[in-house]
């Protein structure tokens, strides 16, 4: 989006061109004029702009899919391919203005070296090899015979200083932070074969254990927001719309909301986007979480697949956008299988259970009453269940977030009812509610009862 005025010139100057050549004679002769025709093409030179553009996205590219060490490899080969497309624009302008001058005054550097009935091949090579000697420490035949020449070879000169020299350090910085992190890693490397010499453990464990650090470094490649410092230090206000913009997508994928929620209860959303979701990541062969142990979180699978093996038994590949531990939020959960990468790395979201609670007691209102009459209906489904899981079906969450949206609107229509005979002074509760009232207001009695802020269960 950001290229779109250049990409609009870009193409606009390529019909203009076009329109002139079409239209021919329609035109008139300023339009048709040679200087115009070579300005209108020279302006198409605006195209190298884009190679900015390019490098960003395989820098993005090689960010995702390369190792460090590869990554610095492609970095110095880059530069290199960057230089010579610099000295192939200038040698293309340093024959194009011999050939200009050859016709005009018959003195150039072509009849000086010549070279005025040379081939394309030996033109090209001689005016690439002159650029070369500009941009480097070499010597050549090749020399300027006039003064348009001259000042652009001193042009060329004083732009080679700063490119060269760029060039050079950048390939200096680029080899120190190679041999840096080889001279670290095999520091690192050291220090573990000492570990399990010294301990004299099984050399399958070392190879099994060097194997998964080979993966790690091999996939490990996105930053996280802990790692990025100057992230603390921006306005509160940017830091939520940032949440927001990371975590919404994950958040709605929960499919515990009602239609109404997106809405209506936005702000409440942004809220836990906010201050409840955190981003993990699952190195290949790491595990995500064991059977037995407590669950504080609600796992959002974002990118990557994982493996879940229930109770020890069998294997199930957990793709994107698939929701684990829902339970959580209404009561303590413990794991019921292992959760581990083992396809590559996997990027997950965490949703917080007490901080869930919290937001959603503090903000109330038709969403809260909703949210725990769907915990009521969804821990009910559970207990009825022989195996437990900590997987989420789509379809019976979506059942239960039917029949949750139904008593929900009972229930706040008997609220309404209620608000109208106190204001009136007048009547009783048990006037007010019916026979299809009790249930619902007996469910959520019992609940209330059961937990004030979160329920509180050894093993739903």
């Amino acid at each position: 989006r950001s290229y779109f005025f250049l990409d609009l010139a870009v193409v606009s100057i390529d019909v203009a061109l076009l329109m002139v050549e079409f239209f021919g004679e329609e035109t008139s002769d300023g339009f048709r004029s040679a200087r115009f025709l070579r300005t209108m093409r020279l302006l198409r030179l605006l195209r190298l702009l884009r190679a900015v553009k390019l490098q960003q996205e395989l820098t993005l590219l090689a960010n995702r899919f390369l190792s460090v060490h590869v990554f610095m490899v492609a970095k110095v080969v880059m530069g290199l391919i960057m230089m010579l497309l610099v000295n192939h624009i200038i040698a293309c302008l340093w024959y194009g203005m011999g050939s200009w001058i050859m016709l005009e005054t018959g003195n150039s550097w072509i009849v000086r070296s010549n070279m005025a009935d040379a081939g394309f091949t030996e033109s090209y090579a001689a005016s690439m090899h002159w650029t070369l000697t500009q941009f480097t420490p070499a010597t050549n035949d090749i020399a300027p015979n006039s003064a348009l020449e001259r000042l652009f070879a001193v042009w060329v000169i004083l732009l080679a200083m700063g490119v060269f020299s760029s060039f050079i350090s950048s390939i200096t910085a680029t080899v120190s932070s190679l041999r840096a992190s080889q001279a670290k890693q095999f520091s690192q490397r050291a220090s573990l074969l000492r570990f399990f010499c010294e301990r004299n453990l099984s050399a399958d464990l070392y190879g099994k254990v060097e194997d998964v650090l080979r993966k790690e470094g091999m996939f490990q490649v996105r930053v996280q927001e802990t790692e990025v410092e100057l992230i603390r230090g921006i306005p509160e206000t940017l830091h939520q719309q940032l949440h927001e913009e990371m975590f919404m997508a994950m958040l709605t994928q929960l499919r515990v909301w009602p239609s109404w929620a997106h809405t209506e209860d936005f702000h409440f959303l942004r809220t836990v986007c906010h201050f409840c979701m955190v981003e993990h990541i699952a190195k290949p062969m790491q595990d995500a979480f064991l059977p037995g142990r407590t669950c504080t979180e609600v796992f959002i699978i974002e990118t990557g697949r994982l493996c879940y093996a229930p109770n020890g038994k069998g294997e199930v590949e957990v793709d994107e956008g698939e929701v684990l531990c829902l339970p959580t939020l209404w009561a303590e959960w413990k794991y019921k299988g292992r959760l581990c990468a083992t396809y590559g790395a996997a990027y997950y979201v965490g949703v917080s259970s007490q901080k869930f609670c919290e937001v959603a007691a503090e903000h109330g209102g038709p969403l809260w009453q909703y949210l725990h009459i769907l915990g009521i209906l969804l821990l009910g489904s559970i207990e009825s269940t022989k195996i437990r899981t900590d997987l989420t079906y789509p379809e019976t969450l979506l059942e239960l977030g039917e029949r949750a949206t139904k008593y929900a609107a009972i229930f706040n229509s008997r609220i309404g009812l209620k608000g109208s005979l106190n204001r009136s002074k007048s009547g009783s509760k048990e006037s007010v509610l019916s026979n299809s009232f009790r249930p619902v207001m007996e469910t959520m009695e019992t609940f209330e009862k059961l937990t004030e802020s979160k329920v509180a269960r050894n093993d739903p």
